[in-house]
């Protein structure tokens, strides 16, 4: 019985370091929705000529640079993001899912306006 109770909590002391140290490379949802939401935008907008774009990758590295300064993020910790979420793809699909929510508000507003 205490064998048990030993790797129950042996368990349970591996599962709390492990949230706390991903909570330390990983960006939370509440910042993380609406940064999307800017890169989305910003890629919508230079598809459609809003910005200009002309194919060049330095404007569009300055824009997604400019939105990482916005947000306070490292890229660092953006990509650690990224990665988190390409491994959870339940979790991805649930984040993007509160991302097309927030830009589907965005867009409502905008047309009300």
């Amino acid at each position: 019985m205490t064998t048990i109770f030993k790797i129950g909590l042996f368990s349970i002391f591996l599962i709390s370091c492990s949230s706390k140290e991903i909570n330390l490379y990983i960006i939370p949802q509440e910042t993380l929705i609406p940064m999307l939401c800017d890169f989305h935008i910003f890629d919508a907008a230079a598809r459609q000529g809003v910005i200009a774009n002309n194919r060049n990758n330095l404007v569009r590295h300055k824009h997604y640079k400019s939105i990482l300064k916005k947000y306070n993020i490292k890229r660092a910790k953006f990509d650690s993001t990224l990665i988190y979420y390409s491994f959870r793809p339940k979790e991805h699909k649930i984040l993007y899912e509160k991302v097309e929510s927030e830009l589907n508000k965005k867009l409502e507003k905008n047309q009300s306006e």
